[in-house]
């Protein structure tokens, strides 16, 4: 056994333990203060958490006869603080949280994490003392081991009283404080913020008050409406047309007419006549499989590693299936990695005639998103054959943002995220832009309906998020929408989500859909503006973020900041007062989980 036993030993391990794992967590809540994060000190919470830790983990320390065990249980100790460490890196980075799911869901596929490796060095080239974190926690454990491995005499009298004194005056404050927050409720921040370190291996679940009656102009969205729409006065206008749906990486809305300094569009320029304009347009997931996913579904999930045993694997795809009976040949068209994240198994479910990811193209001495121009040849053989749809998507303007040609586009001078993604986008949307007017040498497009919007948007740091998948805020949820066709009058769209685009396609087409789908022809305006959100990244048994707009008013929870808020006007308020956020919570509980996107 280890020299110090007993009370003395246990008193030694414990006050190594709590003071330099605490001094560790405080500089761990500066790192994850960066993105304003909602407890960025120590707390009361935090403090009883590590206090029993290192009461339990010394006292096994202590207790244990064989030393592989020993050393077992100070590794696991340091596995835990290194997650804890990781947990902060990845909420400054992309606002995940590691918890046992997403701590298993994040790490599939090394591809995945390299792609946002430049924005993590980044972080580390801002703050380099990040890096000492772990070796310190490392170095702690070593520490702790050596001490209790000392002989007793190695310790003074007066050593002894203090390390015990100080083990039960530590204790016995924290038992005293926890007995008068019981009695006083206090709601001061050092009280009521929450603590982070269970959700690692703790359950972290919503709950909602099921017995709440809910008001009248909600109950009607509680339960999605999945028949799929009546035809419109437009029944049959394009019929027979082709259809060119392109999906932009990351394309919020963020266009030149949108915002000032904004991203000028050549393909936008395409739709000055016979166009339908769409005011707000929302993906309903910032995620582009899981939009990929419930555009072709017309249905929610959240699988965005496309995992046969997910949670919220959504229903089977059936408008690409529907397309295709009716003699349409169809086609994917993506220049980036088809591999990344399983995509090409949501792919094949959809069951596309033919799919051409970055691996299908041959650079010919292009590169990146300039090589889509090496398969104009390949979709105009394959679209000789009846009407087509051709689903075109990038990969440039997806995060870390590349630009080829910098001498041409360089627009937005700034060396921040956004200027690098604006002018990536505006290389991406020339290539797409390239790729149409070479497709119409070949094809003839005369009879084509071509819509433009994004997969979804991008946010830079509004209500301290970054990216997207993470949140449901509007630069995350709006995209821009245009539909055009040489037999429409233009008009414009007031609002708009993805389901509605393939029961509008359907409608414009002539083509009865009678399985059970989400979404509305737009030609029908008097479609209600209520749209449920939900972000990919999950926390405990939900998506970390989730919403309901209702005429133009969003009510948002935000798990990963443990607030609930009401947006509207691009005025966001925290609800404080117990009813409204109990009424809030209730509400969208149900919604989710009519939704199945909640466990």
């Amino acid at each position: 056994m280890l020299p110090l036993t007993g009370i003395f030993g246990i008193s030694v391990g414990f006050i190594l333990y709590f003071i330099l794992s605490s001094s560790l967590l405080v500089l761990n809540k500066k790192v994850r203060a960066r993105r304003g994060a909602l407890s960025k000190v120590l707390n009361f919470n935090d403090i009883q958490i590590l206090m029993l830790a290192s009461l339990v983990v010394s006292a096994a320390l202590i207790t244990m006869p064989w030393l592989i065990a020993r050393v077992a249980i100070a590794m696991a100790f340091f596995v835990y603080g290194v997650l804890v460490w990781l947990d902060a890196l990845l909420f400054v980075q992309y606002r995940i949280e590691i918890n046992r799911q997403t701590l298993a869901w994040f790490f599939t596929g090394s591809k995945g994490i390299a792609k946002g490796l430049p924005h993590l060095l980044s972080l580390l080239r801002q703050v380099p003392w990040v890096v000492l974190i772990p070796v310190l926690w490392g170095g702690t454990q070593a520490l702790v081991l050596y001490c209790l491995a000392l002989p007793q005499s190695a310790f003074s009298a007066a050593a002894e009283i203090t390390i015990v004194t100080m083990t039960g005056l530590i204790i016995g404050t924290t038992l005293l404080l926890r007995i008068w927050h019981a009695i006083l409720k206090p709601n001061a921040p050092f009280f009521s913020a929450p603590s982070l370190l269970a959700n690692i291996v703790l359950d972290d679940s919503f709950t909602g008050n099921e017995k709440l009656v809910l008001d009248s102009s909600h109950q009607p969205f509680v339960r999605p409406a999945s028949e799929g729409g009546q035809p419109s006065h437009l029944l049959g206008t394009c019929q027979g047309a082709n259809i060119i749906l392109i999906t932009l990486e990351s394309l919020g809305n963020y266009l030149e007419e949108n915002e000032k300094e904004g991203i000028r569009s050549r393909l936008r320029a395409r739709f000055k006549a016979n166009s339908w304009q769409g005011q707000k347009h929302f993906c309903l997931c910032p995620n582009t499989t899981v939009s990929t996913n419930q555009m072709y579904t017309g249905a929610y999930s959240n699988n965005p590693y496309n995992k046969e045993d997910s949670l919220y694997p959504g229903v089977e795809p059936q408008h690409i299936k529907h397309l295709k009976k009716h003699g349409y040949t169809t086609m994917f068209l993506d220049s980036a990695d088809i591999g990344l994240y399983d995509y090409h198994k949501l792919l094949k479910r959809i069951d596309f005639d033919h799919v051409w990811g970055t691996n299908d193209m041959h650079g010919n001495g292009l590169k990146a998103d300039y090589r889509l121009w090496n398969m104009v040849d390949p979709v105009a053989d394959a679209a000789r054959h009846g009407p087509f749809f051709l689903h075109i998507i990038n990969d440039q303007s997806h995060m870390p943002y590349e630009t080829v040609d910098k001498t041409r586009f360089n627009r937005h001078q700034g060396q921040d995220a956004k200027s690098q993604y604006m002018n990536a986008v505006e290389e991406a949307d020339y290539i797409i832009d390239e790729f149409l007017n070479r497709l119409a040498v070949k094809v003839d497009l005369s009879n084509t309906l071509l819509v433009f919007t994004g997969d979804h948007g991008e946010s830079f740091g509004e209500y301290g998020y970054s990216f997207h998948s993470n949140s449901i805020i509007q630069p995350q949820m709006q995209v821009p929408f245009f539909l055009t066709h040489p037999g429409l009058e233009s008009r414009v769209i007031d609002h708009s989500c993805h389901f509605d685009l393939f029961p509008t396609f359907f409608d414009l087409l002539g083509i009865p859909a009678t399985y059970p789908h989400l979404g509305q022809t737009l030609a029908d305006d008097t479609r209600p503006f209520a749209y449920l959100f939900h972000s990919a990244t999950l926390k405990g048994n939900t998506p970390a973020n989730f919403g309901f707009i209702f005429n133009d008013e969003l009510y948002w929870v935000d798990r990963l900041f443990n607030q609930v808020k009401r947006v509207q006007g691009g005025h966001c308020s925290p609800v404080t007062a117990r009813g409204e956020r109990e009424y809030i919570c209730a509400l969208l509980h149900q919604m989710l989980k009519q939704r199945a996107i909640m466990q």
